[in-house]
């Protein structure tokens, strides 16, 4: 039926008729807005549900072949500003470090370079900046440490052309140290407390041997770097007399890792491994991480 029929049609209906299909219209309409309102508050509903859905579960994400770091929302963050980066807390568990037992610490001999070819030169922190970009302060220092004097400078040899050969940097935190500018030792445990961090660009002069042949030598993955953690129990004084045995025991760290072209060793005393590890971490993230047992 055209449109023109149908008002044709209406037209002609009697008064009474009309009168009488008011009431049913009526309960038609409400019935229909009924219906409407429930249809806008289940979509409500189920918006609601998915928004808050979405929420929970990005509290908590592993982000795909990583599966050491776990990314967490920060709930405190409240900002409504878009334009304002929503605060992310890094977690490293230690459920995936792996800790080899170390055999001993060598420090290389030092190459004897002739005076007539080589030149030491003495960098300031600038200068060590500069050459390695960037400041290679660990994020993350415990407390109780401070940093040594003389940290973030170093003493190199370069050849007459200007070309560095020996770029080690040395950085020490402790948690006191002497007149001399070494680190104190502890009263209970004479020995010091604290770590040191070697980095170079070149290569390092000390090495870290383990008992475990080199290719058993278990890695640690952290972001994508490959870190070889080792724990040795270190003895200390005064020995008996007779037996030779010491006092007793602390516990010695060592990591090393390969991160942005350069080379690290730490080597941690009478600290957690948990400690060492958060060390590690923040030097690879470049910011300070969280470490779950």
């Amino acid at each position: 039926m055209r449109k023109e029929d149908f008002f044709e049609v209406l037209g002609e209906l009697d008064d009474d008729i009309v009168k009488g299909a008011k009431p049913t219209m009526k309960r038609k309409a409400g019935w229909k807005v009924w219906v409407a309102m429930a249809a806008c508050f289940t979509v409500m509903l189920f918006t609601a549900l998915s928004i808050f859905s979405n929420y929970f579960c990005q509290q908590v994400t592993t982000p795909p072949g990583n599966p050491n770091e776990v990314i967490v929302d920060d709930p405190t963050d409240t900002t409504d500003d878009n334009t304002t980066p929503a605060t992310s807390e890094i977690h490293v568990s230690m459920d995936n470090i792996s800790f080899n037992e170390v055999g001993e610490l060598i420090d290389a001999a030092r190459i004897w370079r002739d005076p007539e070819l080589y030149d030491r030169i003495q960098w300031d922190k600038n200068a060590v900046i500069e050459y390695y970009g960037k400041d290679l302060t660990p994020a993350y220092i415990p407390d109780g440490l401070t940093a040594a004097v003389g940290n973030g400078t170093a003493s190199v040899m370069a050849d007459k052309s200007g070309k560095i050969v020996e770029d080690t940097l040395w950085l020490g935190f402790y948690h006191d140290y002497y007149e001399d500018g070494s680190p104190k030792l502890t009263e209970d445990v004479v020995a010091t407390k604290g770590f040191s961090m070697t980095a170079s660009k070149i290569g390092l002069l000390n090495d870290c041997l383990y008992i475990l042949p080199e290719n058993e030598v278990k890695t640690s993955d952290i972001d994508g770097t490959a870190v070889t953690f080792g724990y040795r129990p270190m003895p200390y004084g005064p020995y008996d007399p007779d037996t030779h045995e010491p006092s007793g025991y602390y516990d010695m760290y060592v990591a090393e890792f390969e991160y942005d072209g350069i080379e690290y060793q730490i080597v941690a005393e009478q600290m957690e491994a948990k400690e060492v590890v958060k060390v590690v971490s923040s030097i690879i993230y470049e910011e300070e991480v969280f470490v779950d047992k």
